[in-house]
């Protein structure tokens, strides 16, 4: 299944959810672009209710919350699309290789370790990686790709197996193919597909991963506007300035329905479904 038929098979949720995800995507750089407030100066005018001049209000340093929401779904964005397709990227190449493999114990380590990293629960995990790696942006990115990569692999190495079996790829190998051959001509193109599919499901739980390392401070660091680190600048002001809080929630919120739309319907076409 090539995977540049996913996006020709979308129904109607997967339409409406890919609409979502490209106004935010659209919003995320016109917005920041076109508006006369800094996304990350404040000014005097502190904690100010939403009004036409700063349409979300202001935060505790005076920073227009319009302007940072639609500012960090360019971060969000990038930083849930690199912590997707980096573990993608490997995981399936890993578990391609593994499910073609002929040694035994080559393949029962691998599995081992699959098992081993998806048994944990990937917050915890990468809360411990990142704690370890250091908070920023390149702990994060280092966090999703060791947590995420294991499912990618596991999903790519079931795929491959049942090729092995296929008729088309038996007979390369009677053929004398080599194996490398092999996996690139014949497992990968039609490993892919699922993975593009489980990719695009896994990008939400990426974006609220990123989000909710943010929010606890591992994550991106101040003064740059990212969603799950606005939030957090909110909690203290919460029932009076709730402005701070909300508005970056419904982003990330708004944009996860959408991804969500996307991923069921792609999901229906990778697996068959109706």
């Amino acid at each position: 299944m090539p995977v540049t038929s996913v996006l020709r098979n979308l129904g109607g949720e997967g339409r409406l959810g890919g609409s979502i995800l490209l106004a935010m995507v659209l919003l995320g750089f016109l917005i920041p672009a076109m508006s006369p407030h800094s996304a990350a100066v404040g000014g005097g005018n502190v904690l100010a209710p939403p009004s036409l001049t700063h349409p979300f209000g202001t935060d505790n340093l005076g920073r227009d919350v319009f302007t940072r929401t639609f500012a960090a779904a360019q971060l969000d964005l990038a930083l849930a699309l690199l912590g997707v397709a980096i573990p993608l990227l490997i995981g399936t190449i890993v578990g391609a290789v593994i499910g073609t493999t002929r040694t035994p114990a080559v393949s029962g380590l691998w599995e081992m370790v699959i098992e081993g990293i998806n048994v944990f629960p990937l917050i915890v995990l990468a809360i411990a990686i990142v704690a370890m790696v250091g908070p920023g942006v390149p702990g994060l990115i280092v966090a999703l790709s060791m947590t995420h990569w294991a499912r990618y692999a596991k999903l790519a190495r079931a795929r491959a197996l049942t090729l092995r079996g296929v008729e088309f790829v038996q007979v390369t190998e009677v053929l004398g193919y080599s194996r490398a051959r092999v996996l690139l001509r014949h497992i990968l193109p039609n490993v892919s597909a699922e993975s593009v599919a489980y990719g695009i499901s896994d990008f939400v739980l990426v974006i609220i991963t990123v989000a909710g390392l943010s929010y606890l401070g591992l994550g991106v660091r101040p003064p740059a506007p990212e969603w799950g680190a606005m939030m957090a600048d909110g909690r203290l002001f919460l029932q009076r300035q709730w402005w701070i809080t909300v508005f970056p929630g419904l982003a990330l919120s708004w944009t996860s329905v959408g991804v969500a739309l996307l991923a069921r319907d792609v999901t229906k076409w990778a697996t068959g479904e109706e």
